[in-house]
């Protein structure tokens, strides 16, 4: 298991990630949500060991995370890290190398993941000849190609047409059935709705919204209220005692009360937290 407690990091008078904890257990997937500079990726770097926190604690199956337990994850940033000169192949194998993999294993997995995303025939290609979602494949493939029991995935979705998101969802689901506990961020709440069993929602750093998805929309103080007046259509977020009130005060108006979304409830609690 994954334990993050506590965690603080500041950038001279930006403050990055103030108190953020969560856990990932194995065969569990963890959406992480906010704007950009919520501190998404420096909470990823501090997990990958690339940043240190200035407080907290981060321990990896029960010990503190050394640099040695690299190469039980894998990472996919937001940012890409492939070298456009060199073939798949090539930046398989480089990536493959820093793992300690063989070249045996190395070849193995390549066609095992190419095959998966039906892209067999690209693996002499340069990267700079494919197309940004099929680059996007690639670095998925660096990130799992060691067979790691812990996945960092930074926007993966990001440059994929709505056929690769299917794909990758697809794939997704079937390592967490593995076992693998994967931890990503995407700025698509439909998206994480649709696998994720945990979240964390944060904004400036801070914790807005933390646990299990299901419970956090039941559990969740405000409904949706919609109103329908002729062809328009008012969605208002509120309180229950406030929808309570408004129903008796508006009693011939065609009213209808929805529960929220993922997306509803980030807009709310992001909403709130810019008013303070």
């Amino acid at each position: 298991m994954l334990i993050a407690n506590d965690l603080y990091k500041r950038f001279a008078e930006v403050r990055a990630v103030n108190g953020v904890s969560f856990k990932l257990g194995k065969g569990t997937i963890l959406g992480v949500l906010g704007k950009n500079g919520a501190g998404k990726s420096t909470i990823f770097r501090i997990i990958l060991g690339i940043l240190e926190a200035d407080k907290g604690s981060y321990t990896l199956d029960s010990k503190k995370y050394n640099l040695t337990d690299s190469k039980k994850i894998g990472f996919l940033p937001e940012e890409g890290s492939l070298s456009h000169e060199l073939t798949v192949y090539e930046q398989l194998s480089f990536y493959g190398s820093l793992k300690e993999m063989s070249e045996d294993m190395i070849l193995e997995s390549t066609i095992k993941w190419l095959k998966k995303f039906d892209i067999v025939d690209y693996m002499n290609k340069r990267i700079k000849e494919l197309s940004k979602g099929n680059r996007q494949r690639i670095q998925f493939i660096v990130s799992v190609l060691h067979d790691p029991e812990y996945l960092i995935l930074d926007e993966p979705f990001s440059g994929v047409d709505p056929l690769g998101v299917e794909l990758f969802k697809e794939i997704l689901l079937e390592l967490k059935k593995e076992g693998k506990a994967i931890i990503f961020s995407s700025h698509r709440m439909e998206h994480v709705e649709l696998f994720c069993d945990d979240i964390l929602l944060i904004d400036e750093g801070i914790t807005l919204c933390y646990g299990n998805l299901e419970e956090i929309k039941e559990k969740y103080p405000k409904q949706k209220l919609v109103i329908k007046e002729n062809k328009n259509k008012i969605e208002k977020i509120l309180s229950t005692k406030d929808i309570e009130k408004y129903k008796k005060i508006n009693k011939g108006e065609n009213i209808k009360v929805e529960k929220l979304s993922l997306n509803d409830i980030f807009i709310d609690k992001v909403g709130e937290h810019d008013d303070k």
